[in-house]
């Protein structure tokens, strides 16, 4: 899945998530599907600020929360990260493109 920097993404619903935070790792519970997921340091961290992000949050918006600087030469790269998570997250069941 292409995801394109100004999509909106959200997490799946909260009454279907379980979550606990250690370190630089987080576990999730998806009730709804029945997996348990360890995301590492970049998924936890994606994660995290998909749950706080009320109305959800674009590739551009986590990457800038991510780097000190959001407008430098890894920007692509760090794109291209983030996009590879949510991807992930999507098939996982963990977040969503918010189609709203």
């Amino acid at each position: 899945m292409v995801c394109s920097p100004k999509v909106r993404w959200r997490a799946v619903s909260a009454d279907v998530l379980a979550w606990r935070d250690w370190d630089c790792e987080v576990v999730v519970f998806n009730q709804a599907t029945g997996s348990t997921h360890l995301l590492g340091e970049l998924g936890g961290e994606v994660f995290r600020r998909l749950v706080g992000a009320e109305g959800g949050a674009s590739v551009d918006a986590l990457v800038a929360g991510l780097t000190d600087e959001p407008t430098g030469a890894d920007n692509a790269d760090w794109s291209a990260a983030v996009a590879g998570v949510l991807s992930d997250f999507a098939r996982l069941g963990l977040a969503e493109p918010d189609v709203s």
